[in-house]
Formats: structure tokens, sequence, C-alpha cells
């Protein structure tokens, strides 16, 4: 062979891109609309609650918390959160802060994995832990529509990719996430403003958490 093609295979594998690991997920672009307007209302949402000098939206992810929509599709879930503000038959919500509630991603029930938003802006989805949390709904409830084994898997994934990208130490269920407060993390600036959420469940973290154990990351205390 000669020098030049010598030249030009090495320049084309240099150009190559590595291929991801053999467990990396497919993951889905879908963004859901981000304008200028609700990028003010996550601001100011921020600042009443987390950060009063907070300049922008910009989280560093430490955590990862799971939740179930209690719902059957990933579409009417995909338009819910495509507004920008909340809905009025949410009032304590509604009271808290004007943006709309979303996610990072969403798992379909056939384990298709939706990217809605960048994982480093910060997204109204789990109390107290919004400023360092990624989230990510699965389609479903552990009643009429039962989490699947494919969204397990596609979770524990997700989570294995994520804790490979980001300084990420704990990974909760959205039913866990008040357990952190006072301990690490945790900061919600209302003292009145906190809920109690049953998703996904203490069946589908098991489930999640057998499959990333190796990842070390802790729960809640």
């Amino acid at each position: 062979m000669c020098a030049q093609a010598l030249a030009h295979t090495s320049s084309s594998a240099r150009a190559a891109p590595p291929a991801p690991p053999p467990d990396a997920p497919k993951i889905v672009d879908k963004p859901i609309p981000f304008d200028d307007e609700r990028v003010r209302l996550t601001l100011e949402y921020r600042r009443q609650h987390e950060d009063p000098e907070a300049t922008d939206i910009t989280i560093e992810p430490k955590v990862i918390v799971l939740h179930y929509t209690a719902g059957g599709t990933a579409e009417g879930t995909f338009q819910y959160f495509s507004g920008n503000h909340m809905e009025a038959g949410r009032p304590k919500l509604a009271a808290a802060g004007e943006v709309n509630v979303s996610a990072h991603f969403l798992v379909d029930r056939d384990g298709t994995i939706y990217r809605l938003m960048p994982e480093t802006r910060m997204a109204r989805h789990c109390i107290g832990l919004n400023h360092v949390a990624i989230g990510i709904e699965n389609v479903g409830d552990e009643r009429k529509w039962r989490l699947t084994d494919a969204q397990v898997d596609a979770d524990a994934r997700l989570v294995r990719h994520l804790a490979s990208r980001f300084a990420i130490t704990h990974l909760v269920g959205h039913s866990e996430a008040a357990r952190l407060e006072g301990k690490i993390y945790f900061k919600e600036r209302d003292p009145n403003y906190r809920n109690a959420k049953p998703d996904p469940g203490e069946r589908f973290m098991k489930l999640v958490r057998a499959r990333v154990a190796d990842l070390g990351l802790k729960g809640p205390p």
C-alpha cells in the first residue's frame, strides 16, 4: 500500500466515532417546546424555591429520580409536558409556580426511550431536587397500566448511561425523594410546599436497582 493510501486510511480511522458499549440505550430525541417564556418561568421557579440569586436554569446532575406518568400513552404525556403553564386543575402546584411540570426522559411501555430536554436543564418534576435531578418518567402506573419488564430494562440501561456521563450519586423513586430532606441535596425554601407521591412503586425500584447494583448508587436514608 502506498504512503498516500496509508495516510488516508489512518485519517479515516481517526475520524470514525467509537462504537457505543453493547448495553448503551437507544435514545430518541423528542424535545418538548422550551421557548424563552418557559426559560423565564423555570428561572422564576428556581429563584422562588431553591436559590433567589440564580441566574440561569443549568443544573449539575447528582440524582436520578424515577417516576410513572399514571397515563397510558407516551404521546399523552408529551402533549401534557409541552405546555408552558401549570394547569389550573392542580391548584397546589399552580400556586407554587407558573411553569409546567416536565421531565428529561420518557420511557414508553415497549422500552422506547425519549429524550424530552437536555439533562443539564432544570425540569420541574420533584420537589426539593429539581436543581440536581434528572427525571425519568415511565408510561403507566402499578394498577391500570402496570409498568413493564421492557421499562425496567430501559430504565436500568438509561441509569447506567447517565451515571457514566454525570457525577450521579443517588437513584431514588419519586415516592422516596422526600426522605432526602435534611440529609443531602434537598433544597426547598417554602416549608409548606411538600407532597407525597406513590410512583414508580417499590416493585419497580427494586427491579431497576438490581440491574444497576454494581454502580453503587445510594438510595434514600
